[in-house]
């Protein structure tokens, strides 16, 4: 030891010398008093206070002597000590700690252990044959640290290990271990069972007597196997377990390595340097049990520690690895634990050792690794069945692992690749007829309304989809497991192998296959051969020829793509929805792999695309619009509206086809409405001859209801697009025929018109005559003018030619003709194609009004069966009827006068009708209020009574009876003003009328007990 060391060895004695003095003192002079023990713990607590501050090294400065020294004081109180559960005892201990942990970590002497050995015992555990004391948690976990540095300090001291197993020794060891075990299993807190475990692993690191370990194997793996068992009566913390784990690995292959076992032999014939009780028979007995031990023990494997998990993972590797033929028995269960924990396995490191590198070893490995998997694939169908999506997702969260360790260890087999298409297809089939019930059904027999919400919707919200919604486990329930299906067909062997999967699914699909099946085995062959145009080629290169694979991958490509093809033309309403879904999607990723090289497809692919527009399954619907735009885009077309209207020649023949060849399904009509709104007024410019087509297959099925009302959807759609569009009359004023008040005169147009003079340019008055006496030509000259040319004016001939007017654009004529044609329809016996026909007229009105001479030609031919459905026996049909007229009169103006003039006597007499009616309804105050029939029928005919005062010129008897009509309405903003503006002298006065009788009713002469009033007389000017 140098100068410097000795120096501060020295300091160090000089500061434990008084404490150690005054502490023997104090412990010889103690009568067991109080006042004396605590003199003891205070003294004690000042060298515990030295040996924290100065004696927790390991530079060798505090060695075994000064341990000696200190430890001197310390045995006089411990021999004195009757009861180890005081605080007293508590600082002694932890003394005693810092002493074996620093002092004697080099060497201690043996008699000395011996002794301790048993006195920490006890003082973790109890004196045996004694009534149990309750030992405090702090005071076990100081013995339990004790014990193992104490352990520790025999393993470095020469005979320290062989000492532990001497026959008057042997009884306290066991005793020592006893302790541990139950203080691992009924330890008070996860420290005292943490240490208890350090403990133990220190026995097993010290004692090398093999016999002597045996004996105590069997209460060791209880112990352990009860601590490591999950359940719900005891939690145990991760790092207990994680602890236990370890002192586990270190039990069994310290005793149980092949090392230790391959030199055992039948019971009698042990070799010298073999223990006579490590037999073969002893080994199967003991491995038997280990078996039934660890079989509990893996199902930590399901922990939510990964520490756990990775742990349980070490000690399986490491059995599997150093205990190979001893637990050739355990070694399936060990290899499905170290395949379901795969994802941790083989950390980069030194010294650690993967599956991979031991099934590379050990060839067996390899072969209980593809039993394993086997028995996976096998049971993924039954496990698919159960309602538990936890389960599923470890499943085929296995599965996956297990396909990456078969691609590393090259263990492919045509057993197991035809072992997991046949489990791949059953599996989804079940997840398919689960859907079945709980989707398919009700979704498909739902009927498809053109006006709902969702319809308008869909086009706008999903015309810029490239997304489509999962149809194999659609619900969010079920995403974590559709989302593990997905990544076991992305790791199912090499790009090859998929693509041999994939053809043998499409042969199942075309073997005459049906239902479930046929949809799974379709999605299962379009998934795989994604995953094989998506996957990496480079070590495929090194084993196959890439041409070759390229060419059986495009071949299996297109005959998918022509097998959807068939799917979607050839499907009818008993066809899966989603059997058609997933033949889009096929159809969308042939588009993107083609790009551009996928117009020539187009031709026969865009209808059936298209015609899913109509489709009652909603999710279809989308999934045509997300094809749509998928196609498009891959073609090279900014948008869905695009690619119809570049194609539309062939998508309006095949409209037109099915139309002309008597197709009384609904689904073509809704077809083309659903093409209108996705491209909008574009598409009108090729749909001339449609709408002959369709007209004629009114006439042809006027007896089927349904398809009549579909028909006529597709002209209200045309209608409604047509008249949004900027082309429909170019460069034409707009036309308003709202009567305006006359302006107000002032006193000076008054006094100017009083005072005017007649001047030389007035025309003279005409004469009056009751009959013309004589011609106003003679028939010569009339003759001579008409056979002569007519000599040119000088006046005429200064003004300017005036320009032809353009001709109307094919979407006015469309429209004009739609409206024309339409009329012949309102006789129908269904109320609800009246009330669309009166729609479809209602906005044609209001976009054809601006060209006059086209426009009122129209109104003429439209107009008495129009009027007609204002008194329809079916209210919705009158009130939109009056809807219809009051756009029909704000758009034709002063031409239908003479027309209301005539139907006036009969408009009144409904709104007087309609007022009556609205006025019981509000008497007797219905629930339906405002939404009534009554109320809405009033409130139409009040819309159709200000536009014809408004924008009609009516007489003034007729707009008299209009004012009385809405007298009880005449203060409602909009319609005061509109009847000003034709008379406000008549309007004011019907106010006042109305306010004279309100102001009388309120000036009756009131009725008191035990008051008399006057008569009042009040005069109204």
């Amino acid at each position: 030891m140098d100068s410097r060391a000795r120096t501060t060895r020295n300091e160090l004695f000089q500061e434990l010398k008084p404490r150690c003095i005054e502490l023997s003192q104090l412990a010889l002079k103690s009568d067991g008093s109080p006042t004396s023990s605590k003199s003891l713990v205070q003294s004690t607590k000042k060298l515990l206070a030295v040996l924290r501050g100065k004696c927790e090294r390991t530079d060798g400065v505090f060695d075994e002597k000064l341990a000696d020294y200190v430890f001197f004081p310390l045995s006089q109180i411990l021999q004195k000590n009757k009861k180890y559960t005081d605080s007293l005892s508590e600082v002694t201990i932890k003394c005693l700690a810092i002493l074996l942990q620093y002092g004697w970590r080099k060497a201690i002497a043996l008699d000395l252990a011996k002794q301790l050995l048993m006195l920490l015992t006890f003082v973790a555990g109890g004196v045996p044959g004694q009534a149990a004391e309750l030992v405090p948690e702090e005071l076990m976990v100081d013995a339990f640290v004790s014990l193992t540095a104490l352990l520790r300090d025999l393993s470095h001291t020469p005979g320290g290990a062989s000492c532990l197993v001497e026959t008057a020794t042997i009884p306290a060891l066991g005793h020592c271990v006893a302790v541990m075990l139950d203080g691992i299993t009924k330890g008070p807190s996860a420290n005292a069972q943490i240490q208890a475990l350090s403990a133990l692993g220190a026995v097993w690191r010290c004692v090398k007597d093999l016999q002597t370990l045996s004996t105590f194997i069997p209460a060791t793996i209880s112990a352990l196997t009860k601590c490591l068992m999950p359940s719900t009566g005891s939690r145990r913390s991760k790092k207990t377990i994680v602890t236990a784990l370890e002192v586990l690995e270190h039990v069994l292959v310290t005793i149980l390595s092949d090392i230790r076992t391959r030199t055992m032999t039948d019971e009698g014939k042990s070799t010298n340097t073999e223990p006579k009780n490590l037999t073969k028979a002893w080994l199967k007995a003991t491995t038997g049990q280990i078996k039934l031990a660890l079989s509990n023990i893996i199902r930590l494997r399901r922990h939510d520690s990964e520490e756990v998990r990775n742990a349980l993972n070490k000690m399986c590797l490491t059995i599997l690895d150093q205990c190979h033929d001893t637990f050739s028995e355990s070694a399936p269960m060990l290899i499905e634990t170290c395949m379901t924990l795969g994802s941790i396995d083989g950390e980069e490191g030194p010294g650690n050792t993967s599956l991979i590198d031991l099934a590379t070893i050990h060839s067996d490995l390899g072969e209980l690794i593809k039993t394993t998997i086997y028995n996976w694939v096998t049971s993924l169908p039954r496990i698919m069945q159960s309602n538990d999506e936890t389960a599923k997702h470890i499943a085929l969260n296995q599965l996956s692992q297990a396909q990456k360790l078969v691609t590393d260890l090259k263990l492919d087999s045509s057993i197991l690749e035809d072992a997991l298409v046949n489990s791949l297809r059953d599996s989804v089939t079940v997840s398919v007829e689960q859907s079945i019930v709980t989707v398919a059904k009700g979704v498909q027999e739902a009927e498809f309304d053109l006006d709902s919400q969702a319809a308008i919707s869909l086009v706008s919200e999903k015309a810029s989809s490239t997304y489509f919604r999962p149809i194999v486990m659609p619900e969010q329930s079920r995403k974590d497991t559709r989302i593990q299906l997905a990544q076991l067909l992305n790791t199912v062997g090499t790009r090859e192998a998929k693509i041999k999967m994939s053809s043998e699914m499409l042969e199942y699909a075309r073997g005459g296959s049906s239902g479930a099946s046929l949809l799974s085995a379709l999605w299962l062959s379009a998934q795989l051969l994604k995953s094989a145009t998506y996957q990496s080629q480079d070590m495929d290169d090194f084993f196959s020829s890439a041409v070759t694979s390229s060419d059986e991958q495009e071949i299996v490509n297109q005959e998918l793509f022509y097998l959807s093809l068939s799917t979607l033309s050839n499907a009818d309403m008993d066809t899966d929805w989603r059997l058609q879904a997933i033949a889009l999607e096929i159809v969308a990723s042939t588009a993107e792999s083609m790009k551009e090289g996928f117009r020539a497809e187009l031709v026969d692919s865009l209808y059936p695309i298209a015609q899913l527009l109509g489709s009652p399954a909603p999710q279809l619907r989308e999934h045509a619009i997300t094809c749509l735009n998928i196609v498009s885009s891959s073609c090279g077309y900014p948008d869905a509206s695009e690619l119809i209207i570049d194609n539309v020649d062939y998508m309006v023949n095949a409209v037109s086809l099915r139309l002309n060849t008597f197709d009384i399904s609904p689904q073509t009509p809704q077809v083309l409405i659903m093409m209108i709104r996705l491209t909008g007024p574009k598409l009108l410019l090729y749909l001339d001859d449609v709408v002959g087509s369709i007209f004629a297959a009114l006439d042809n099925f006027h007896g089927y209801p349904r398809l009549v009302e579909v028909l006529f959807s597709v002209l209200s759609e045309i209608v409604s697009v047509g008249s949004k569009s900027n082309t429909l009359l170019p460069d034409i004023e707009q036309i308003s025929h709202l009567k305006m008040p006359p302006p107000m005169p002032t006193i000076d147009y008054i006094i100017a018109l009083i005072t005017r003079k007649p001047s030389i340019d007035d025309e003279e008055p005409l004469t009056h005559e009751a009959v013309p006496q004589k011609p106003w030509k003679s028939a010569k000259a009339l003759l001579d003018e008409a056979q002569s040319p007519p000599e040119e004016d000088e006046a005429e001939a200064d003004q300017p030619i005036e320009i032809a007017k353009p001709p109307p654009t094919k979407t006015f004529t469309m429209l004009q003709n739609i409206t024309r044609l339409g009329q012949h329809y309102l006789t129908n016996p269904s109320p609800i194609l009246r009330a669309k026909l009166l729609t479809l007229i209602s906005t044609a009105a209001s976009s054809l009004q601006n060209d006059e001479d086209a426009f009122l030609p129209l109104v003429n031919d439209i107009w008495p069966v129009v009027i007609a459905r204002l008194y329809d026996d079916e209210p919705f049909v009158a009130i939109r009827a009056a809807e219809t007229i009051s756009a029909i009169c704000r758009a034709a103006g002063d031409f239908l006068a003479s027309r209301i003039a005539d139907e006036a006597p009969a408009l009144l007499r409904q709104a007087r009708r309609a007022r009556e009616r609205f006025e019981s309804e509000e008497k007797r105050g219905t629930e339906r209020g405002k939404y009534g029939e009554g109320s809405k029928m009033w409130d139409a005919m009040i819309k159709l009574m200000i536009a014809v005062v408004g924008f009609v010129k009516v007489d003034e008897d007729v707009f008299d009876e209009v004012v009385e009509v809405l007298s009880s309405v005449v203060m409602r903003k909009g319609v005061r003003e509109v009847l000003e503006a034709i008379n406000a002298d008549a309007v004011w006065l019907k106010v006042y009328a109305m306010g004279r009788e309100e102001r009388e009713r309120k000036l009756e002469k009131p009725v008191v007990d035990g008051f008399v009033f006057a008569e009042l007389e009040v005069m109204f000017v």
